[in-house]
């Protein structure tokens, strides 16, 4: 057999590094910011830094601009505090360790089914849509209170079940650490996805639709998957 069938590539010292310093930050953040205030907060740019990235793949990766966005990330949030109340009222045996994961299908369903009436279009037509769908699912949260919660929303508890390891997210620095980590394995999954053929496909739609189609793909389907 040839010598030269398995190609092992060598290690990319400096982005081994890059990973280490941001897991490395996110360990050490709540140890300089102990306050009720500074978890808060922590926590809050943990969830932000998930969305901006996620923002960043529709319209850095794929020249989409939209202003419907927040549409996936609020009804996945709903879903997901649903859930946690159906599983502290003993309706749904989950973990509450793994009710972001729920939000995030949720997301990703809702993004399927409005990303393939979104993406028929592009350019200033795509953004208008997107604007009108925010719109419509804003008004929606008005007339049905039953899921929305109205202007108050919804509230849960996060304490449900034993404790496992001594974890029961009920101290605020347990759920950061939570976030953090999902935060973490997120970026880590979207900075993939720009590394595959996918990704790379996102980038040639955005710089050059009409020459991706002549090559024999589809920028549709390419654009949209990502919604």
């Amino acid at each position: 057999m040839p010598s030269n069938v398995y190609h092992f590539k060598p290690w990319n010292i400096g982005r081994w590094i890059v990973w280490g310093l941001f897991a490395l930050l996110l360990i050490v953040a709540p140890l300089a910011w102990t306050s009720s205030l500074g978890l808060t907060m922590l926590s809050q740019i943990g969830i932000a830094i998930i969305a901006c990235l996620s923002y960043n793949i529709l319209l850095g990766q794929g020249g989409m601009l939209s202003f419907g966005h927040a549409v996936y990330t609020g009804l996945g949030s709903f879903l997901a505090i649903h859930t946690l109340n159906a599983a502290s009222a003993g309706k749904l045996a989950i973990p509450v360790s793994l009710i972001p994961v729920v939000g995030g299908f949720a997301g990703l369903a809702v993004a399927a089914l409005l990303g393939y009436v979104t993406t028929r279009k592009s350019g200033t037509t795509f953004a208008m849509i997107t604007l009108g769908v925010g719109e419509l699912v804003w008004s929606m949260s008005l007339m049905l209170p039953e899921f929305f919660g109205g202007e108050g929303g919804i509230s849960g508890n996060r304490v449900v079940g034993k404790p496992v390891l001594g974890i029961s997210f009920g101290p605020q620095i347990q759920l950061y650490y939570l976030i953090a980590l999902y935060c973490f394995v997120c970026t880590a999954a979207m900075f993939a996805l720009t590394r595959t053929p996918l990704g790379r496909m996102l980038n040639a739609v955005r710089d050059n639709p009409e020459r991706v189609e002549f090559v024999g793909y589809d920028t549709r389907q390419c654009a949209g998957a990502p919604s």
